[in-house]
């Protein structure tokens, strides 16, 4: 049975962990959400293969609730996409994943799922080559 959750050991919270992740990142683009990656060196079995952080920009939605709003609607669509998206990686690797929200207004549901899911999908497709 596929797992629809988001787990706290699913999610990129460590400061160092996500410094790292901006250090070098490879992005990728699909309005409005844009990718962040890093492959890790070091494989766990323990862990989630991929820990996901989201942010919106404070500069762009200058309220908390929009904020909150935008994320609410990114973790939704992520966790719901989860499942198809551990089967489609490459074996022993991990990754950790920013996904940012980039546009000016808030989108619907719709909208942010199926950008998201297009973004993914493509992210998987540029890992399986490397």
């Amino acid at each position: 049975m596929n797992q629809f959750t988001l787990s706290r050991q699913e999610r990129l919270s460590s400061k160092k962990d996500i410094d790292l992740l901006f250090t070098e990142p490879l992005s990728l683009t699909k309005y409005p959400i844009r990718l962040v990656w890093r492959e890790l060196p070091i494989y766990t079995e323990a862990e989630s293969p991929v820990r996901a952080m989201f942010s919106v920009s404070k500069k762009k939605f200058a309220k908390a609730v929009d904020r909150n709003r935008a994320k609410r609607l990114m973790k939704e669509s992520y966790r719901l996409i989860k499942p198809a998206l551990f089967e489609m990686l490459p074996a022993k690797k991990s990754f950790h994943l920013a996904l940012l929200y980039t546009g000016n207004e808030l989108l619907d549901f719709v909208t942010i799922q199926k950008s998201l899911a297009t973004a993914l999908e493509r992210w998987t497709k540029k890992c399986q080559q490397e």
